[in-house]
């Protein structure tokens, strides 16, 4: 009894000093918010994997990076980056990591986020991506044109098909699902870590025959088919019409506690939709329509 006792005045000590911490330091997390009110002042800094093609990479050739270029024009501020491989951690050790020696944040933009962005809020989606077939031109699957015709391929043709695919992926699943679990070659999920990459399963596997045909994000496809002169490789989007859900809308993030910058960041993005979209075009992205639900403003509190 004694012992509960002594443990509860620890604790209740313990909250009382962590109260007094948090009165501290809630007046310093405010000075910090106003301090980058407008944190593109002088510079606009995007939190950016440095290894992720067709997305970004340090030599600036990302379509991410191209659309940054574009932002940073029209505010008339250089763009700078946070380097990091985007793996877990990345939005909290790149967006909510604050400098104390330069009395400001890593960086306040990611380019490319997803409806599942916690470290932040998002901008409404400026686009909406899908998974898509890709496999090479003169094998015998020209006859593709819609995943659908994949199915209706004749069955020794069908079970003589490598189909590498992500495990766990919605695609993936859609082949699981229509009975060609015997043709998967599975491929890891994307890690973050420069040791595999998902552009090698177009890249070198479906390139050099390892595979006759890769399930992947449709950037990814998109973007290696414009690349890859030989052999030449077609790009067959999934649509809303092959079942379950394949396609999925993209965002801009910033962190919480800033909404002035998340309304700028939002009219750049609707005043130059356009040529945002020839970016996208120029690197082969496959786009569907935005859904209604993708044009509702973020409405959840700050955290």
């Amino acid at each position: 009894m004694m012992a509960s006792t002594r443990l509860s005045q620890h604790l209740g000590g313990f909250a009382l000093f962590a109260a007094l911490g948090l009165c501290v330091a809630l007046p310093a997390m405010a000075q910090r918010d106003r301090q980058v009110e407008n944190p593109a002042a002088d510079a606009l800094r995007v939190c950016a994997d440095p290894s992720n093609m067709p997305f970004s990479n340090d030599k600036r050739e990302g379509f991410e990076n191209r659309i940054a270029a574009l932002f940073g024009e029209k505010l008339g501020v250089p763009v700078e980056y946070t380097w990091m491989a985007e793996q877990m951690g990345f939005g909290r050790n790149t967006l909510k990591r604050w400098l104390p020696e330069k009395n400001r944040y890593a960086c306040d933009l990611i380019i490319s986020v997803g409806s599942a962005f916690e470290v932040g809020k998002t901008t409404l989606p400026y686009y909406r991506s899908t998974y898509a077939l890709a496999y090479t031109k003169g094998h015998g699957l020209d006859t593709i044109k819609k995943p659908a015709d994949l199915l209706a391929l004749p069955e020794a043709k069908k079970n003589d098909l490598r189909i590498g695919v992500f495990t766990g992926s919605p695609a993936g699943d859609w082949v699981i699902q229509n009975g060609m679990i015997g043709q998967i070659v599975s491929y890891r999920a994307q890690s973050g870590g420069y040791d595999s990459n998902p552009a090698d399963m177009v890249t070198k596997d479906l390139v050099g025959g390892d595979i006759d045909i890769a399930v992947v994000w449709g950037p990814i496809a998109g973007y290696y088919a414009k690349q890859i002169e030989s052999p030449d490789i077609a790009v067959v989007p999934f649509s809303r019409d092959d079942g379950p859900m394949f396609d999925f809308p993209v965002s801009m993030g910033v962190r919480y506690g800033n909404d002035a910058w998340l309304e700028t960041v939002q009219r750049l993005i609707d005043d130059n939709q356009d040529a945002i979209n020839a970016i996208l075009d120029d690197y082969g992205v496959p786009r569907v329509p935005l859904r209604e639900a993708d044009r509702q403003v973020q409405e959840d509190d700050d955290d």
